[in-house]
């Protein structure tokens, strides 16, 4: 890729910082080594999302529908090379568990998701825990997603498509998630509601006795009136 091509886009974008531009040759001339199986990328638009990824690295504003326009590819195509190049050059941000709760507006499951991950960590062997990196999408995500689950809390199912993985994939971990958030729930339960929960238990588990017994009894007296009739019979 030329490198002049940067300074040219650039000015058509209305970008004047030097920085700005030096950064998105950066990740043009990684972008050559890194993302050669990007989806029908041109030069233009390959420089072009360069010059996008910059600019939100620098918190630098951009006219993202002029960049797209500028690009000469469709918006779809667009959006899906600057994810893919974004991950390629490791600049994806992970949004925090915190993030995630004001966006989706379930504060509430934070701690439950937390300790999730906890428990997931310590649940695989230890070498699999140092290369863990538990602040990536899938992690988080579906960790909050379980945990809302888990206290019934109703979330946005774009909460789960935001986790970037396929749906098999975030489906089985979802599964293990949420028998992790369930014990924690339980755990986290008041001792005044688990006694509650216990003596409503016992109550049904009372009432099922006497069910039984009263059916028990009227097999019984149905049977001695059987025998009775029998017996006026003969």
């Amino acid at each position: 890729m030329e490198m002049d091509i940067f300074a040219k886009l650039a000015g058509k974008m209305g970008i004047g910082s030097a920085k700005l531009i030096r950064k998105a040759e950066e990740y043009g001339r990684l972008s050559q080594v890194k993302c050669m199986a990007l989806n029908k990328v041109t030069p233009t638009s390959e420089a072009v999302i360069c010059l996008d990824l910059a600019a939100s690295y620098m918190k630098m504003p951009l006219d993202k529908e002029y960049a797209i326009r500028l690009s000469g590819i469709t918006k779809k195509l667009y959006l899906s090379n600057l994810k893919a190049m974004e991950c390629l050059l490791g600049l994806e941000r992970h949004l925090s568990l915190s993030e995630l709760g004001v966006q989706y507006g379930c504060m509430e499951a934070i701690g439950v998701a937390t300790q999730i991950l906890e428990r997931y960590k310590k649940s695989l062997p230890s070498a699999q825990q140092q290369d863990l990196d538990l602040s990536k999408p899938l992690f988080t995500t579906t960790a909050l997603y379980s945990a809302c689950r888990c206290l019934k809390i109703k979330v946005d199912q774009k909460l789960a498509a935001s986790s970037g993985a396929k749906k098999a994939v975030f489906g089985r971990l979802s599964v293990q998630f949420q028998s992790f958030g369930q014990a924690i729930c339980k755990d986290c339960l008041p001792s005044s509601v688990k006694q509650q929960k216990e003596e409503d238990e016992a109550e049904e588990g009372m009432k099922e006795i006497g069910q039984n017994y009263e059916e028990w009894k009227r097999k019984i007296l149905e049977n001695a009136l059987k025998s009775n009739a029998e017996i006026c019979d003969s």
